[in-house]
């Protein structure tokens, strides 16, 4: 173990399909066991992740050519993403709880237990979520991703992108030659 969850709030879920393909395209882009690294290929642990990674993704940036001794800092052209202007990176998981609570079928149980929170009262005691639950959640997660992002034409990223430096590895597989997964 790195670093113990915020509040201790250590849980297991299960991610929709084309969550768990762009963790696979990711993973198999470098040979470090960890799924997210930092732009030199190291754990995110000590990384300013506001300055260096979430600004530049909310607001755009510049593309970054290489340049000797500062390989490890150049990046393709990002743009902004408009509905995330101003917002903190923590703002996503509001965005997210939203988007569970929306559909309104989905219990309060699985929801609240995939955002990490305990229930409180009789409620939190004798609910407990359900692998059907877990099952119309992540379904519902993947509707959401095939109709507002892909099905409305958004941008959405290139996977994978090799980290800078490292032009001897080749190019790993895209998310069409990754294995189909049953959930």
């Amino acid at each position: 173990m790195l670093a113990a969850p915020k509040y201790d709030s250590w849980r297991t879920i299960v991610v929709p399909p084309f969550l768990h393909a762009m963790h696979q395209a990711l993973l198999v882009s470098h040979d470090q066991p960890w799924v997210f690294l930092s732009m030199q290929g190291k754990l995110l642990l000590r990384t300013d992740l506001d300055n260096t990674y979430w600004f530049p993704i909310r607001d755009g940036a510049e593309e970054r050519v290489s340049r000797p001794g500062y390989e490890r800092w150049a990046r393709p052209e990002l743009p902004a993403v408009a509905e995330m202007a101003g917002d903190d990176i923590y703002r996503l998981r509001h965005w997210a709880k939203a988007k569970l609570d929306e559909p309104g079928d989905i219990p309060r149980v699985a929801v609240e237990e995939r955002m990490g929170h305990e229930l409180p009262g009789a409620e939190g005691t004798y609910s407990a979520e359900t692998l059907a639950m877990e099952e119309r959640l992540v379904g519902y997660l993947q509707e959401v991703r095939e109709k507002e992002v892909v099905g409305a034409g958004l941008w959405t990223p290139p996977f994978p992108v090799r980290l800078p430096g490292d032009p001897a590895k080749s190019t790993p597989p895209l998310f069409s030659s990754l294995p189909t997964l049953e959930y």
